[in-house]
């Protein structure tokens, strides 16, 4: 089961921005599933999980 960070307030949180390629893992370059999205900030924040790396990433509209 995956467990999401994400909801909670975290300092220091790493943001990457979505482009019009595939969204892969900044680390391996694995493809990423998406978890959902939630609201942060008033920001819609697309949370990705990396079944590699066993991460989560947070990628944001531009």
């Amino acid at each position: 089961m995956t467990i999401l960070t994400a909801r909670g307030k975290i300092p220091g949180m790493v943001y990457h921005v979505m482009s019009d390629q595939p969204d892969c893992c900044p680390s391996c370059q694995t493809r990423l599933d998406l978890v959902e999205a939630i609201l942060i900030n008033d920001e819609r924040v697309f949370v990705n999980f990396c079944e590699e790396c066993r991460c989560e990433i947070l990628i944001v509209e531009d």
